[in-house]
């Protein structure tokens, strides 16, 4: 079957054998479910020479991997104006996926023999179409083999695609409109992210706000302030009224100052009033991940009036398997569960039956303490308690996977040195990349250099060369090991104290015990090498030093670097990295050769 990356770029000739140019683009006619091909479009010419011509398909005679034969004809024919040219309009264009939900970009187009016409069969997104556009087409056939791993092209059907406006068509779907708003919030959101500014307001515009509402709390941070500025303000802000107050409040405290100021102007006074109150608390505390969506009923409520409140007010409460039970002052005297309250009596007082020992948390607390304790306790929400034990709002368990997973990738940042960007990074050149790596190439250039400065000792004793790999790998491991501690054990909580001093010395006990396990059998193997005691004494007792400086660095750097809260880029896993190569090469020459000198 021909592929419009084969086609292109292919020699036109005329019935004499004169060649008239060479194809530039293939023309189809999109009023049936399969496009027809109507035409081709050559250019002949160079520089201001160059013009460009249209052939009707009619007219061709004869294709193929050479070029294409046509019958001159004294018509001067133009494409129609719904036609749709194959290579200006689709090739290297977007496609949501609805297959995976993502987006892809269209890499060739699949067309078939029908009769006398060429029929348009779809967009080819597949791996075959890349090897096919860099002219690597054996290749591809090759692979699309039995025996192949990749045996089929990956074909959107024509049919099945429809623009997300009007020319050019750069957003395709590859199903109505209807079933691509039927997806899961969190899936529309996953492709709003990858589009661009322009785009995502093509795709926003057809989405209804009940529906919008959800996806914007499934937008990265990092991605919401462009996405704002797609909807528009008033459609914004109607849309902060329908979500949660909690989400809007996140939405909002992630924008600039000042259009978060405009936004809560649009909004209703009721609403607006309670997303300014969560957004006055830090966003990391248990205030700051609470909503105000609750159900909270009174004390001498029996169980039937309870169900009866429920029926009113629990469509808009965050969740109603847990009640909450308070005073006349606001101040939480117990909760009842959906399952206590369905199996008593309609005429008991919710008193009688409520759990007065309530788990709970302050409105100052951190959001880790939050997570640990619905965690450590099988809880669905988490009653969120003020000063004066009155209950402001709750955390549910959703909120608290959020936690788990932006700490957990946070304390992963930490040890690899990767920060993990609140926005999905498009620019290969990313700054904070580079930046990274610069100041690895700086420390490679560093522990090189120091080679010559301690070249004498070198010459003195060469088989002192043989450790030097052994040096620098356990060094690095050792100082990663002491890293991943101390992310683990200090990030996040106070410094001072017995508790830091017992974790420092708990974590470099077991450093020197891995320096002397690792200069031991340094030795033992440098007595095998070299068959001379002094290089194999002197290599272990640099391995020993170097080993046990760099799991100090390993503890102690990021404690220093915390409180100095650098570029991720050059966070704590870099400095650590480059301060260990210098460190290590640098104990272990200077021991090493002292021991070599002592020796002699």
């Amino acid at each position: 079957m021909p592929y419009l990356s084969t086609m292109l770029g292919k020699r036109i000739e005329n019935a004499d054998g004169k060649r008239l140019g060479r194809l530039n683009d293939v023309v189809a006619t999109p009023r049936v479910k399969f496009p027809v091909v109507s035409g081709i479009m050559v250019r002949s010419g160079w520089g201001r020479r160059r013009r460009y011509f249209f052939i009707p398909w009619s007219k061709v005679t004869d294709w193929g991997p050479d070029g294409f034969v046509f019958v001159e004809t004294t018509e001067n024919r133009e494409p129609g104006s719904d036609d749709i040219f194959l290579a200006r309009d689709l090739m290297d264009k977007q496609i949501v996926d609805m297959d995976g939900h993502k987006i892809v970009r269209v890499s060739d187009i699949r067309m078939a023999r029908s009769g006398g016409d060429l029929r348009v069969l779809g967009a080819d997104v597949g791996v075959l179409a890349i090897l096919r556009r860099l002219g690597m087409v054996p290749v591809a056939e090759r692979l699309r083999s039995a025996r192949s791993g990749i045996r089929k092209d990956r074909i959107v059907p024509f049919n099945l695609m429809s623009p997300v406006a009007p020319l050019p068509y750069d957003v395709k779907l590859n199903v109505p409109y209807r079933e691509f708003l039927e997806i899961h919030p969190s899936d529309i959101a996953d492709i709003i992210e990858q589009l661009d500014v322009e785009q995502r307001e093509k795709v926003l515009a057809l989405i209804d706000n009940p529906k919008l509402a959800d996806v914007l709390t499934q937008i990265l941070p990092g991605v919401r302030t462009s996405v704002a500025q797609a909807v528009g303000d008033e459609r914004l802000a109607d849309l902060l009224e329908i979500m949660p107050p909690d989400e809007a409040a996140d939405i909002l405290g992630s924008l600039a100052r000042d259009k978060a100021q405009a936004l809560l102007s649009l909004m209703e006074i009721e609403e607006a009033s309670v997303v300014r109150e969560l957004l006055g608390y830090d966003p990391e505390t248990a205030g700051g991940r609470m909503t105000t969506e609750f159900v909270a009923i009174p004390d001498s409520m029996t169980a039937v009036e309870t169900i009866d409140y429920l029926r009113k007010r629990g469509l808009d409460a965050e969740t109603i398997y847990y009640v909450y039970v308070v005073d006349g002052d606001g101040h939480l005297s117990g909760v009842l569960s959906l399952r206590d309250l369905l199996s008593s009596p309609p005429e008991k007082v919710v008193s009688d039956v409520m759990l007065r020992n309530v788990v709970t948390i302050d409105l100052d607390d951190d959001q880790e303490l939050l997570a640990d304790r619905l965690s450590r306790y099988n809880l669905l929400a988490l009653p969120v308690l003020d000063e004066d034990h009155v209950l402001k709002g709750i955390v549910t368990v959703d909120d608290a996977i959020d936690v788990l997973r932006e700490e957990s990738l946070e304390d992963f940042s930490e040890v690899s040195g990767v920060p993990f960007e609140e926005a999905p990074v498009r620019e290969a050149m990313n700054s904070r990349r580079w930046a990274g790596t610069m100041l690895t190439f700086l420390g490679g250039i560093l522990g090189t250099a120091l080679f010559g400065i301690f070249k004498t000792e070198f010459v003195a004793a060469l088989a002192l060369v043989y450790f030097v790999p052994l040096a620098l790998r356990a060094a690095h491991d050792v100082s990663v090991w002491s890293l991943a501690v101390a992310v683990k054990d200090i990030s996040g909580k106070d410094l001072s104290g017995s508790r830091l001093r017992k974790v420092i010395g708990k974590e470099y006990v077991c450093t020197l015990i891995e320096a002397l396990l690792i200069s031991g059998l340094g030795l033992a193997v440098g007595m095998v090498w070299t068959g001379f005691r002094a290089p194999a004494y002197a290599g272990a007792a640099g391995l020993f030093v170097g080993i046990a400086f760099a799991g100090m660095l390993g503890l102690v750097v990021p404690i220093v670097i915390r409180r100095a809260k650098p570029d991720p880029a050059v966070g704590p896993e870099r400095l650590v990295s480059v301060m260990v190569m210098a460190a290590s090469v640098i104990s272990f020459l200077v021991v090493s050769g002292w021991v070599v000198g002592a020796w002699r």
